[in-house]
């Protein structure tokens, strides 16, 4: 058996928490999630995984006793994952779906912590880490959030929830999210709350650092495998310095990656392009409409005044979020008048630059 603490990846997605457990250096025993896009794209970043290890599964039917067979008798350290977070999100707040007595709606999804939690009782790793929007504090009162806690005690966990911001901690996003971790109550000592950045982080980056050297493309265009433009790639690193965009160009062993894939821009109407011409960088539409602009797109003036926003080369991105590959009208490029590409949304969710296939499943883990 190996002396490397292990861990299983939990609703994994592309595998966000796989690369950071792997970098800190875990070996990973299985990754599981339902969805196949998912599971594609972390087979390709994970190739020696292999497929047993990679598992497309409905985790409400795939029981541990089921991983067993896969992984043996091999020690699970810990286990990591983050639950599907669409049924606390408090982008849902405008129906009334997740928030208020009255008008809650109960959604499946809220339900599978219970899941993850079934993994923890019966491995008894050492550590876990469930990851959730911060929604799950207030969704029906607070009852998921202390229910969590409450039953992750009850089979024998230290308990401490903190709030992690993927900004502070050298993301270029603002992207703030609730951390549950549970240490066994076997073991001695505990773990300071305070998370730090990683010693190769640079907190504070913004997104030009992070996305400034990739070529231009237009909507509807780009490419699914290409060769860098290594003259502009100079050029950015003069402009915004090695190290604040060496975390996005270069892989975890300093190597610097030459084929660019995912680069391509999704096509948006004629209208729409005409609209994010009119934005400045870094406003919203509702910021421009103050100032006197007048869009092409029919406005309810009592709604959807963020329906466009350009970002910000001098800002942290907006949230990635899982539905960006369907409409991307709140995430137009900070110079170029379109929205973001799949390889730019994965620069800012901290993917290295030679990741291939990437698919936007961020709920899943960046």
């Amino acid at each position: 058996m190996s002396s490397t603490p292990t861990f299983l990846d939990l609703f994994c997605g592309c595998g966000g928490f796989s690369l950071g457990m792997d970098r800190a250096g875990f070996r990973c025993l299985a990754a599981i999630d339902f969805n196949a896009e998912a599971m594609t794209t972390l087979r390709a970043n994970f190739p020696d995984l292999g497929d047993e290890r990679v598992r497309q599964e409905d985790l409400t039917k795939f029981r541990p006793g089921d991983l067993v067979k896969i992984i043996g008798g091999e020690k699970v350290d810990v286990i990591v994952g983050g639950p599907p977070c669409q049924g606390f999100s408090t982008a849902r707040q405008r129906d009334g779906a997740n928030h208020g007595s009255e008008r809650f709606v109960e959604d499946a999804r809220r339900q599978l912590y219970m899941e993850f939690l079934r993994y923890v009782e019966f491995f008894e790793p050492r550590v876990f880490v469930m990851e959730n929007v911060l929604g799950i504090q207030s969704a029906a009162g607070g009852k998921y959030f202390t229910r969590v806690q409450h039953e992750t005690r009850m089979l024998g966990y230290r308990i401490v929830s903190q709030v992690a911001d993927a900004f502070d901690l050298g993301v270029p996003q603002k992207r703030r999210r609730q951390l549950i971790v549970g240490v066994r109550g076997d073991l001695p000592g505990f773990f300071p709350t305070a998370l730090a950045p990683a010693p190769r982080a640079f907190p504070g980056t913004t997104l030009g650092p992070a996305i400034g050297d990739l070529p231009r493309v237009v909507a509807g265009d780009g490419w699914e495998c290409c060769d860098y433009d290594l003259p502009r790639r100079k050029a950015h690193l003069a402009k915004w310095g090695e190290g604040r965009t060496a975390l996005s160009l270069r892989g975890a062993g300093g190597e610097c990656a030459l084929a660019l894939t995912a680069h391509r821009a999704r096509p948006h109407s004629e209208r729409d392009l005409r609209d994010f011409l009119l934005l400045h960088e870094g406003e919203n539409s509702a910021e421009a409409m103050r100032r006197g602009v007048e869009f092409e797109f029919p406005y309810d003036k009592t709604s959807f005044k963020d329906r466009y926003t350009r970002q910000s080369r001098r800002e942290a991105c907006s949230t990635i979020v899982a539905h960006l590959s369907k409409d991307g009208l709140m995430f137009v490029h900070p110079t170029q008048n379109r929205s973001l590409t799949p390889r730019e949304a994965a620069r800012i969710q901290s993917f290295p630059a030679h990741s291939i296939g990437m698919v936007l499943l961020p709920d899943g883990g960046a």
